[in-house]
């Protein structure tokens, strides 16, 4: 396989467009073009469907985004270790997790890392924890931060912090004057929620079933920011840590009422068995394990420590 041809095809199917993969390329579009046509003879399949001046992906297509995405990860890992020189910490770790936890944790992270490794680099990505463990488990990250994540063989969970779950919605549309939630009130308010099997859907699955209950879930909404969106105009309420609406409480925009009794879930780094470039996994996880020890300790993120030290792994 021509790799000029792969790395356009990548461009163009991350972005859904010939033009902007190209742009993103440096390159003409017609070249690029060119490039895909003799990746899809090649492989005896269309890679994309057109709809206008967008594409989509077909099956093959997805197949190969999947499997080209981590052969140009450890490409691009291989070419950072050899221009750094023989011994040199350097390379690229991809790391899942979800948006709020990302807000509090990378400041922290990155500023371990420049200081320890400053050739080591990144490859952030947001998403709910459910879809976290499936990019996991399909090698397309290498490293990743969820809430409650399943067990599952290959995967070595370590608790990290203990967050309380609260209930989110506006003032004004709450039917009662408490300061807190009670589980009951799962069955009445209607809630916007991520779908199965995120933890939050989890929990309250959990919670309902045991008092016989049956949630009032309105709308499934698998992206951070639109459920906030749509908080703040009132549509609804949800399940999630106060660090994840610290901005939109202390604005009014959002209250936070804590649940009774209490709930709370883990955040936990997970971290593959046997993973490959484990030089390179090894300092991020370091990174992440003190700089949640250090938030948690300071007060900046709302929860209780119940990892190990970094040491002790």
């Amino acid at each position: 396989m021509d790799f000029r041809a792969l790395r356009c095809f990548l461009a163009v199917a991350e972005r859904g467009s010939y033009t902007r993969g190209a742009e993103a390329l440096r390159v003409s579009q017609p070249a690029v073009s060119r490039q895909i046509r003799k990746l899809e003879h090649g492989l005896g399949r269309p890679l994309f469907t057109r709809h206008g001046h967008r594409v989509s992906l077909t099956e093959a297509g997805r197949r190969l985004l999947e499997r080209g995405q981590e052969l140009m990860r450890g490409l691009d890992a291989a070419e950072a270790e050899i221009r750094a020189g023989e011994g040199a910490l350097a390379g690229t770790v991809s790391l899942a997790l979800p948006p709020a936890a990302g807000q509090m944790l990378l400041p922290a992270l990155l500023e371990r890392l420049a200081r320890r490794a400053p050739r080591l680099s990144l490859r952030l990505i947001g998403g709910f924890s459910g879809t976290i463990l499936d990019w996991l488990l399909r090698g397309q990250v290498d490293l990743a931060c969820a809430h409650d994540p399943l067990p599952q063989r290959g995967l070595r969970i370590l608790p990290l912090v203990s967050e309380p779950v609260y209930l989110v919605g506006r003032a004004d549309r709450l039917p009662f004057r408490r300061d807190h939630a009670r589980t009951e009130d799962l069955a009445l308010l209607p809630l916007i929620l991520p779908a199965r099997p995120n933890a939050s859907r989890r929990l309250l699955d959990g919670w309902t079933a045991r008092r016989r209950l049956l949630p009032n879930v309105r709308m499934e909404v698998d992206d951070h920011a639109m459920i906030r969106a749509l908080l703040r105009r009132g549509l609804g309420f949800s399940l999630l840590t106060r660090g994840a609406i610290a901005e939109d409480v202390r604005r009014g925009d959002l209250v936070a009422l804590p649940l009774r009794p209490r709930a709370s879930w883990a955040f936990s780094l997970i971290v593959p068995e046997g993973a490959a470039r484990r030089e390179l996994v090894g300092p991020v996880v370091a990174a992440i394990t003190e700089g949640a020890r250090a938030l948690v300790d300071a007060g900046e993120w709302p929860g209780r420590w119940i990892g190990e030290d970094a040491a002790h792994r």
